[in-house]
């Protein structure tokens, strides 16, 4: 929906693009032709101009740059052929809310995605400066498009974040809730066993809330800042066999496989991090592998790095969601099951830290057939 800044009788004058700048009114505001020309042309936002008929009159470089569309393919078109604007629920703005229809005088905002030349969906911030005769028909407008990606990005994330601390924090504070409202009746006796199993599920569900703020914590850190390393050489192939050992310790379900060449390079880089990055890559081959199987860490020499692969029999990750899987607060759906528990900070939190070795990480996967997590790390050179 449109949103009216304020209503009142306007004389909106509208320059048209003859050659990038504004040619048509002998004055716009006072302002020499050529000058509001140049404004136009030199705005850092997307200007666009429309005549009584809806069609584009004024198409400035800065809306050629966001939109990937030539200022000649654009003029002389009505504005919902090129711009194609359509509001968070993908119905179309241009068809009915779109204020050049509504016949009133004013300035409204309107917020939407168009579609790029490329055919992306790109957020924007649509402000329109309306003329109309005293008979409701459209005289002209102007409409400056802004880009609003990244603010729609970081309103997204916050909503994610919401849903997302809100759901994983109901379920410990509930637990925690119940069994302390169970040990505080006052009519009831409770032997010393019941005593300790109630306790510990407690400081269990406790530890597990602890682990989660601490986690968004780590996460917002690392992005607010550069990370800190703490480089040495490091044995990949020993610290993978460490990791995985330890892992196997608490899980009975799935069989851990570690190998590497016996010539592996040393890498250098923080062991307390690329562990770090291990353990989140093998308790995810176990979250996605429910009904177990083997996971394998498996280590190769390429050109003058270092890759190693965790690899599972799980559940597998669509193509749609592969592109996503390392965003903040991302997690994958499970098919049948809905969205696997956790806080979707694990993958990226690793493509942070492999970043900041001067690492990569990839995924390569099919539903049901298993995934595939690979990163990389420059080979330690001998100075």
């Amino acid at each position: 929906m449109a949103r009216q800044r304020r209503n009142a009788n306007l004389s909106v004058a509208t320059p048209e693009i003859q050659s990038g700048c504004a040619a048509a009114p002998a004055a716009t505001g006072g302002l020499p032709r050529l000058y509001a020309g140049s404004i136009i042309a030199l705005s850092a936002d997307g200007i666009l101009g429309l005549d009584r008929l809806r069609r584009i009159t004024t198409f400035n470089p800065a809306l050629e740059v966001l939109t990937g569309i030539r200022r000649e393919a654009a003029l002389g078109r009505t504005c919902c052929e090129v711009l194609h604007v359509y509001d968070s629920h993908e119905n179309s703005i241009c068809d009915s809310a779109c204020p050049v229809l509504q016949g009133v005088n004013g300035t409204f905002d309107v917020e939407g995605t168009i579609a790029t030349a490329e055919g992306h969906k790109l957020g924007v911030d649509l402000h329109f400066s309306v003329q109309c005769s005293p008979s409701g028909k459209l005289r002209r407008a102007v409409v400056n498009v802004r880009d609003a990606s990244k603010l729609q990005q970081v309103n997204h994330i916050r909503s994610v974040l919401l849903a997302l601390v809100s759901h994983e924090l109901q379920t410990p504070i509930s637990i925690i809730k119940a069994y302390a409202s169970t040990l505080a009746r006052a009519d009831a006796k409770w032997s010393d066993e019941v005593m300790r199993e109630k306790l510990g599920a407690i400081e269990e569900e406790s530890d597990r809330l602890s682990r989660l703020v601490s986690r968004l914590l780590y996460t917002t850190q690392l992005e607010a800042s550069a990370v800190s390393l703490n480089s040495m050489l490091i044995d990949l192939p020993k610290e993978s066999q460490r990791v995985a050992k330890r892992l196997a310790e608490l899980d009975e379900t799935h069989e851990l496989l570690v190998s590497f060449p016996g010539d592996f390079p040393p890498v250098m880089g923080d062991p307390e991090k690329i562990s770090e990055v291990l353990t989140n890559l093998i308790e995810n081959a176990m979250k996605f592998s429910p009904q177990g199987g083997t996971i394998t860490v498996e280590g190769a020499v390429v050109d003058d790095e270092v890759q190693v692969t965790v690899g599972d029999q799980g559940i597998g990750i669509s193509e749609t969601e592969q592109a996503r899987i390392f965003e903040r607060f991302y997690r994958v759906a499970e098919s049948g099951t809905g969205t696997v528990p956790g806080t979707g900070l694990g993958l990226h939190i690793c493509r942070i830290l492999l970043q900041a070795h001067g690492g990569r990480i990839w995924v390569e996967s099919q539903p049901g057939e298993g995934s595939r997590f690979t990163f990389t790390l420059p080979i330690a050179h001998e100075e």
